[in-house]
């Protein structure tokens, strides 16, 4: 038996000598899983000057969860446009979910007229989706929102919904712990790809995603074209890539 912290390479190098193949390690799954029914909610969007957040919910029931895992669901973010695509379809017709779409004249309104912050409107749309929801899925164990922010300040935020979900976990990387979330994230990413595609269409333009010198260079190319005004309804105004446009061409 070889045992202690360099256990692993003293076990191959007499595996070497001996003329023996070692055997990979088996790949870890990309999603911890837990023998529970959960409903959980994840969103796309806020990190992306143009289009839309989106916030959706899926409930995995614990007798999906073997399925689930063979069909390689994880995180979103590491998940290619193409898998997106092809995975989110077979999720919404095999699981129960829900998902809005917060458009970007309904995001500049809320910021720019209410006074909302990025994550107030996350905390109503994860509210929403939640009661939506429930609606369809009466017995469950768990309800996770991947956390954006702490639980009494999501309260906060939805102190003035008519009806509160309170029965909540707010739990970081839970996209990364929960089947539920990860199905939620690709779900969301779904719907934000296709209203993305809708918009590149709108402009003329493939619109980058992010908020780096890529938008910079696309906000430069569409104000040729178009009014400020337009991006009213492509882009969320308050960002500071547009901050910094309108400050470069008043110069």
């Amino acid at each position: 038996i070889v045992q202690g912290s360099g256990a692993q390479k003293v076990f191959e190098e007499i595996c070497s000598l001996l003329g023996l193949e070692v055997a990979e390690k088996e790949e870890k799954p990309q999603v911890k899983t837990e023998l529970h029914s959960i409903i959980g909610t994840d969103e796309v969007g806020t990190g992306d000057f143009f289009g839309p957040i989106v916030v959706a919910g899926a409930f995995v029931p614990k007798n999906k969860i073997p399925y689930l895992m063979r069909l390689g669901i994880k995180d979103s973010k590491k998940m290619s446009d193409e898998r997106v695509r092809a995975v989110a379809p077979i999720l919404m017709k095999e699981l129960p979910y829900s998902m809005l779409v917060l458009d970007n004249l309904k995001y500049n309104f809320l910021t720019r007229v209410r006074g909302c912050n990025m994550n107030k409107l996350k905390a109503h749309l994860h509210n929403n989706v939640i009661y939506k929801l429930l609606q369809i899925v009466k017995e469950y164990d768990r309800i996770v929102i991947d956390a954006f922010t702490t639980k009494e300040k999501y309260f906060e935020y939805i102190k003035d919904e008519k009806i509160k979900v309170e029965n909540v976990d707010l739990e970081e990387k839970a996209e990364s712990k929960h089947l539920a979330v990860a199905a939620a994230s690709i779900i969301a990413r779904y719907g934000f790809i296709l209203e993305f595609d809708r918009l590149s269409n709108e402009v003329g333009l493939e619109l980058p995603k992010g908020a780096g010198g890529k938008v910079d260079l696309a906000i430069s190319k569409i104000m040729k074209l178009k009014s400020e005004r337009f991006f009213d309804r492509i882009a969320k105004t308050n960002f500071k890539n547009f901050e910094r446009y309108k400050r470069k061409d008043s110069i």
